[in-house]
């Protein structure tokens, strides 16, 4: 099914503990190659199975969904049998399949003018219920291009749950409406965070970089890094981070912010650290002992460096002075052989050390699948 080459990430490099599983089990970061894509479709139930069934399904899902071919317009949705039809993903969920079923589901076979205005206006009522509001979003996006001055008029609810899902739908609609709804739900709520910056990754608008800036300067480093993961992917982003490659393979990110100091380490998609804000100074007490060899210690000659050393049996020793910041840390254990796993042991060490006082967080993204408690809720815990 998938082929994965590349330098392992064990997970002893950034979990600390005595159980040996951490030092056989691991990732190799951006090293997969898909062999053989899977199909996706959907299969109709018993009672309903039927060539005509089928047909009227794959038409509804086709004048919803669909690509151009040239000048040819193609359908996504294609029936194969009378209980199976077979249908493409649209690039606009490439990244939310979820979401992309979900959508689909909610399609209705019936698009008279009349039936359809009929359902927009139960829609729009729905969209201000709390207890309805996801699956009337979710209906409305279905609905498409239609439904769209339903949504805008749902994201100025005074209720952030209600203004969340209708600018949630409006992002996979691609429309730049959805983002200051979605920005400050990010800011306001944890619950959010997940499904908003999943919206926004797709999102094809200029004004996307413009407003995930801001959350630069949040405290929150999920908001931080959920921009920032958003922001990398974007070619119009260059000039907000300043990338320089670490080694082979590993990318350094710094960040400007105001916020406090932050470092974030990625163990998933690609090697990457990124700073934000102005680190603060790298101070060892005596010796960082990271693997295969490497000692890191203050330069007692200039206690602004770093000396870096790396000994190995049957290997030449090699020694590099670098400054006494995490950037100059980096580089230090990369000029004397290091990869990316001896990078994240070193500074899993040196923030438990105390040598780094800066905030360290792993995979600092938001959590899917947060429970949001309304004003009237409490929370369990």
């Amino acid at each position: 099914m998938g082929m994965g080459t590349g330098a392992v990430l064990p997970r002893s490099a950034y979990e600390s503990g005595d159980d040996p599983r951490l030092a056989t089990q691991g990732f190799i970061l951006g090293g997969g190659t898909v062999q053989e894509s899977r199909q996706m479709g959907f299969v109709i139930r018993p009672e309903y199975q039927h060539v005509k069934v089928a047909t009227k399904i794959a038409a509804a899902i086709n004048r919803r969904f669909f690509f151009f071919d040239g000048t040819t317009r193609r359908g996504v949705a294609k029936p194969v049998e009378d209980d199976y039809i077979e249908v493409e993903v649209h690039p606009r969920y490439e990244d939310s399949l979820g979401r992309y079923v979900s959508v689909l589901r909610a399609l209705v076979i019936d698009t008279s003018a009349s039936a359809q205005q009929e359902r927009l206006r139960r829609l729009a009522s729905e969209l201000n219920n709390p207890a309805k509001a996801a699956d009337a979003a979710l209906q409305l996006e279905a609905i498409g291009e239609s439904a769209i001055p339903t949504l805008i008029a749902g994201t100025k609810s005074t209720n952030p749950e209600l203004s969340f899902y209708a600018a949630e739908a409006l992002a996979y609609l691609d429309r730049y409406e959805a983002l200051e709804p979605l920005v400050a739900v990010i800011e306001s709520d944890a619950a959010f965070r997940h499904p908003a910056f999943q919206a926004l990754e797709g999102l094809e608008h200029p004004g996307v970089v413009d407003a995930l800036k801001p959350l630069f300067e949040q405290e929150s480093i999920e908001s931080r890094y959920g921009a920032f993961t958003v922001l990398r992917k974007r070619r119009e982003s260059g000039g907000i981070m300043s990338a320089k490659p670490i080694g082979k393979r590993c990318m350094l990110y710094q960040v400007a912010s105001t916020a406090g100091p932050a470092i974030a380490v990625s163990t998933r998609d690609t090697p990457e650290i990124v700073v934000f804000g102005n680190s603060g100074p790298v101070t060892i007490d005596g010796a960082i002992m990271g693997p295969l060899g490497l000692i890191i210690k203050q330069n007692p000659a200039n206690p602004a460096q770093l000396r870096v050393s790396r000994f190995q049996v049957g290997k030449q020793d090699r020694r590099q002075l670098c400054d006494a910041t995490v950037p100059g840390l980096l580089e230090g254990i990369a000029a004397v052989g290091g990869d990316y796993a001896d990078i994240v042991t070193v500074l899993r060490i040196a923030k438990t050390d105390g040598a780094i006082t800066d905030q360290l967080a792993i995979d600092p993204l938001p959590k899917s699948l947060r429970t949001y408690y309304r004003s009237d809720e409490s929370d369990p815990e």
